[in-house]
């Protein structure tokens, strides 16, 4: 979920609460959330590899906690429903490897990639968590650099777990 798209049944708004809970850009007339993966993406801090490795962790962590699948409109592919085995074993094989990158990364960088990805905090309220005895704006640059980092590892985790 790295852009999404709010539309209520055609109008294109976001509710006035939501507006209190995140930032929006309007691209091609649709309001769309900013989070922080699309503004390090925006700003060059990350590429494409950073960005399908994001969308794929929350996807899996998604399924892996709540057994939710959040399919993509866009790639136009079937997906059969299968049962509850089926079902039961997919989900078991995406906390497999959501534990698998905890393993390997540490506990810090799961909670950032919780952070970042799963709650959608922004740098700032990560900083003001993590950070809370330093500065807002060294704190944010600090998490953000921390972000990119952690994004270029999970994206190299993931091509090595390919060609495997």
């Amino acid at each position: 979920m790295m852009v999404q798209e709010i539309m209520v049944e055609g109008a294109i708004y976001p509710t006035p609460e939501r507006y209190q809970h995140s930032d929006f850009k309007t691209v091609n007339g649709v309001i769309r959330i900013v989070n922080t993966v699309q503004s390090m993406y925006d700003s060059g801090d990350i590429g494409d590899d950073e960005v399908n490795a994001a969308d794929r962790w929350y996807r899996e962590y998604l399924f892996a906690t709540a057994g939710i699948v959040e399919q993509r409109p866009s790639d136009g592919r079937f997906k059969e429903k299968g049962d509850i085995h089926t079902w039961m074993l997919g989900r078991g094989k995406s906390s497999v490897r959501i534990s698998d990158i905890r393993e390997q990364f540490g506990l810090c960088t799961h909670v950032r990639l919780e952070m970042m990805l799963a709650r959608e905090m922004s740098f700032s309220a990560m900083a003001r968590y993590l950070y809370p005895a330093i500065s807002a704006g060294r704190g944010r640059m600090k998490v953000s650099a921390q972000s990119a980092l952690i994004l270029e590892q999970l994206a190299s985790f993931y091509k090595k777990q390919t060609k495997k």
